[in-house]
C-alpha cells in the first residue's frame, strides 16, 4: 500500500480544500461520533467495512456550521460547501481508519486511557475529572462507551497518517528543487539562508504527504470501496 501512495502521489497535485480542515474539525469534542456503523441501514457512504450513518453525517454538518460561525465568524455559509466538508472530513477519517486495519495497527488500554485523562476538554484545575468528562459527555449525548470509541478511532487514524508520513521521503529531484528554490530566494553571490532552506524543504515535504494522502483515497475509490449515497446527503 505504501509503495501504491508513492507511486500515485504524483498524479494527484492538488488537495481537496477543507479537507486537513475536515480532519481537525472532526476530532474536536462535540464533533459526531463515526464508529464502526456496520448494522446501520441508512448509510450515506461506505469506506471498505465502515459506514457513515445518516445521524453522524447531519451531526458533522451541525459541528461545521458551528464552527464557521462561532470560530471563523462567518454568517453566510453555502450549505454544498459544508455538505462536501462533512462526508470528505468523515470520508477521510475513515480511509485512514482502513488503512490502520489493513496494516494491523492497534491502540492499547493504556494509550487510550493516557488520550483521555490527557485531553485539557476534560481536566479541571489541571487534572483529569471523572465527573466533569462524564457531565461533558452527556451534553453532547455520548456515552463514555461511545466517546471511547471514537477516541480508539482517531488515534489508529493518527497512527495510520505518521505511518504514511514516515514513509514519505524527498527524492534526490525534489531536493534539488529545494535547493533551488531557496538559492533565488537569496541575494546573488550569498549562501541560502539555513533557516529558509529547512522551510522550502519542510513545504515541499508538506506537499507531498498531502498528495500521498490524495492518492490513497483515489486508489481506495478506483477499487470501488468508497461509494457515496447523494440522494441521502
Amino acid at each position: 500500500m505504501i509503495r501504491l501512495i508513492r507511486e500515485s502521489s504524483a498524479k494527484y497535485p492538488w488537495i481537496l480544500k477543507g479537507l486537513i480542515l475536515g480532519i481537525a474539525v472532526t476530532f474536536v469534542i462535540g464533533m459526531g461520533w463515526y464508529g464502526y456503523e456496520a448494522s446501520q441501514p441508512n448509510a450515506v457512504a461506505t469506506i471498505g467495512p465502515y459506514k457513515v450513518t445518516k445521524e453522524e453525517y447531519l451531526r458533522t454538518k451541525q459541528n461545521y456550521y458551528r464552527f464557521y460561525r462561532d470560530q471563523l465568524k462567518q454568517e453566510d455559509i453555502k450549505e454544498e460547501l459544508i455538505n462536501q466538508l462533512a462526508i470528505e472530513g468523515l470520508i477521510t477519517t475513515k480511509s485512514w481508519q482502513l488503512l490502520a486495519d489493513e496494516f494491523h495497527l492497534a491502540v492499547s488500554p493504556q494509550e487510550l486511557h493516557d488520550a483521555i485523562v490527557n485531553q485539557k476538554d476534560f481536566q479541571k484545575d489541571g487534572a483529569f475529572d471523572t465527573q466533569y468528562y462524564q457531565r461533558i459527555l452527556a451534553a453532547n449525548r455520548m456515552t463514555p462507551h461511545q466517546y471511547e470509541q471514537q477516541r480508539r478511532n482517531e488515534l489508529l487514524a493518527e497512527k495510520a497518517r505518521l505511518m504514511v508520513a514516515e514513509a514519505t521521503t524527498l527524492t534526490p529531484a525534489e531536493m534539488k528543487e529545494v535547493k533551488d528554490l531557496a538559492a533565488r530566494q537569496t541575494l546573488e553571490g550569498t549562501e541560502p539562508d539555513p533557516k529558509a532552506l529547512e522551510e522550502s524543504r519542510m513545504q515541499f515535504l508538506l506537499q507531498k504527504k498531502q498528495r500521498a494522502m490524495q492518492a490513497f483515497q483515489a486508489a481506495l475509490r478506483a477499487r470501488g470501496d468508497v461509494t457515496i449515497h447523494e440522494e441521502l446527503l
